[in-house]
């Protein structure tokens, strides 16, 4: 805590990264649960990424001093649970932190990454818990006075496997796979992506000469980054494995994932595009094939029903030639007649 968050005008400004990933983009109300299930509603400003009404409230009724280290939990929709580390002892939280991977860098920490014991994780899978809860309890806060240089942090470690990059190779700089390390928002996730996906993803990389990452919306939280590069390769291995009985169904889930990620930075167009050709080849001639069918449909009921007028036309020739012949016969006796009647006596 400093003096401007415990005194004077009563501000705490938050991270602005994590407020973008987990807080709502307009003013709202904040609820700070404290460790005797006490709550108090503080505003929210969107545009200011920080608490203001309310927060002198919280800071007064739980007497914060300057040097105070306060833990905030995301616990549910604009909802933190609050645990308090005081600067005359850090024996009040107990067990509390025990909860929260804390790894700070020297005084000032630039960001960290919280990761959950892997037994509560599994309970929580197991229980089937909400997704987006699960998100929060991974997603804890820290809130550290971030005025001064926090460059020696570079290259230090931030949760299990993994570490802060102090620089990134330009991928044409890449020789081989051994050079080669993905770093999303300055964080090296190597660890989070098993070996060979990680060579497959080289590979892809390689053939459009770029990292497909590099785009990525800042603030990405690493574990969903590291999902998106996963996903992206498994579609490519399936767009190079998938043959000709293959349904628009499949090539339609595929399309729409990667256009998702296209918008969220990653430079997966090469890949849309082979969808795209594929589909063209495969299903446009299908397309055209049916068309043709229905063609062939129609004219045959056509040849269908001129056969049946065709009929029709002989039968009345038939009928007329008849009538023809016998109008011949009385012709012929009409002369006889006409000349007896021609030479009658008078």
């Amino acid at each position: 805590m400093l003096p401007s968050h415990v005194a004077g005008c009563c501000w705490l400004g938050l991270p602005k990264r994590f407020c973008d990933l987990h807080l709502p983009k307009h003013d709202e109300t904040i609820v700070l649960v404290d460790e005797d299930e006490q709550q108090f509603d503080t505003k929210f400003l969107a545009d200011k990424t920080g608490l203001s009404g309310g927060w002198r409230g919280f800071a007064n009724a739980h007497k914060l001093l300057e040097g105070d280290c306060l833990a905030f939990q995301l616990i549910d929709h604009w909802k933190f649970r609050v645990y308090i580390v005081r600067v005359c002892g850090l024996n009040e939280i107990d067990g509390a932190l025990g909860l929260l991977n804390l790894v700070p860098c020297g005084r000032n920490v630039y960001e960290h990454q919280i990761k959950n014991d892997s037994d509560n994780l599994q309970k929580a899978e197991d229980m089937d818990i909400d997704l987006h809860k699960q998100n929060v309890e991974e997603n804890s806060l820290l809130v550290f006075d971030q005025s001064e240089d926090n460059s020696d942090c570079a290259d230090s470690p931030v949760s299990e496997g993994l570490r802060f990059s102090r620089s990134v190779l330009q991928f044409k700089e890449i020789k081989n796979i051994d050079d080669f390390s993905i770093v999303v928002d300055d964080l090296v996730i190597d660890s989070l992506i098993p070996k060979h996906f990680q060579v497959k993803y080289y590979d892809l990389c390689h053939s459009q000469k770029t990292y497909l990452h590099e785009n990525l919306l800042n603030g990405l939280n690493v574990k969903l980054a590291a999902g998106v590069i996963l996903e992206t390769v498994t579609i490519a291995d399936a767009i190079r494995a998938c043959k000709v009985g293959i349904t628009r169904d499949d090539f339609d889930i595929w399309d729409k994932t990667l256009k998702a990620f296209e918008e969220m930075g990653m430079k997966v167009g090469f890949l849309r595009a082979r969808i795209s050709k594929l589909v063209g080849l495969l299903f446009d001639s299908k397309k055209l094939l049916e068309a043709k069918k229905i063609e062939q449909v129609k004219a045959e009921d056509e040849m269908r029903l001129t056969s049946e007028k065709l009929c029709g036309i002989k039968d009345v020739i038939k009928n007329l030639d008849a009538e023809i012949e016998t109008l011949k016969l009385t012709g012929k006796n009409l002369e006889t007649v006409f000349c007896r009647e021609a030479n009658a006596p008078w």
